[in-house]
């Protein structure tokens, strides 16, 4: 009977110990100075939270995170301005509406910014001239749209709307999730919660408001930049941000080697 060889395959190295090995403690220390220790402990404790995260890499964790630190935005879900989605074991950065909301406000550019769910007999819209006229709240009817608006210090002004189907079209576009939920009649992904729906919506058309009519700083840029479309995109999406926007958004230019850090525990 020949003898067989037993390959043992190496433990995934957890994130607290990720986060303080050698080489990655040092780069940490360097780039955020005394908000190290502010930071790993809200990583930690949002992937406690959160079931799927801990199962994704750490060192794919780190970028996303730094995203969020590079912006100034906190993630934490309850303050709705920055996320870490997780989707088939690959994290995202995502920002909320919110967050947008905050970096357009840091610029100075604008006077007026706002994002809302339109209801039935609540506007008249000119679709050739795009002006609309509001009619007043009716806050019993049904829900046919989302609008942006945006007004900028020298005066110009803009707005962007979405109906329910348009905004139905681009959910099932960008969320391969969501296209699964439809198909599978689930209710995994964010735009298949009524509570997180409306949220998913208003970011859509302030994003779209933006980034064609807005005035972008770097920081805006970057974010849009690093921002996931949605609450999952594609593994052909993810794998193009996470080798380049997410490096983008990291503080310092010198990356460090982080394979020194993935050890057997």
């Amino acid at each position: 009977m020949q003898n067989q060889v037993v390959t043992q395959q190496p433990k995934k190295v957890s994130l607290g110990n990720f986060l303080n090995g050698p080489s990655i403690s040092k780069y940490l220390e360097e780039t955020l100075a005394e908000n190290k220790k502010e930071f790993v402990a809200n990583l930690i404790t949002l992937c406690n939270n959160d079931a799927n995260l801990a199962l994704c890499d750490p060192n794919q964790l780190m970028l996303c995170a730094m995203n969020a630190t590079a912006l100034n935005l906190p993630l934490n879900k309850n303050l709705g301005y920055a996320y870490i989605i997780p989707y088939k074991g690959v994290p995202s950065f995502q920002i909320g509406y919110k967050g947008l909301i905050q970096l357009a406000l840091r610029s100075g550019q604008y006077k007026f910014l706002n994002a809302c769910e339109v209801r039935e007999d609540e506007i008249s819209r000119n679709k050739f001239t795009g002006e609309i006229k509001f009619l007043g709240d009716n806050e019993e009817g049904k829900i046919v749209g989302y609008m942006a608006c945006l007004e900028l210090n020298n005066g110009f002004r803009s707005s962007l709307y979405m109906t329910e189907a348009q905004i139905e079209s681009h959910a099932i576009r960008f969320s391969k999730m969501y296209a699964a939920d439809k198909q599978y009649s689930k209710r995994v992904s964010k735009w298949s919660d009524p509570e997180a729906r409306p949220k998913m919506a208003i970011k859509t058309v302030l994003k779209g408001l933006l980034g064609t009519y807005g005035i972008l700083s770097t920081e805006m840029v970057k974010a849009m930049a690093n921002d996931s479309e949605s609450d999952e995109e594609s593994d052909n999406q993810r794998n193009t941000s996470r080798s380049g926007n997410f490096q983008e958004a990291v503080i310092v230019q010198n990356e460090p080697s982080f394979e020194t850090e993935k050890v057997l525990i």
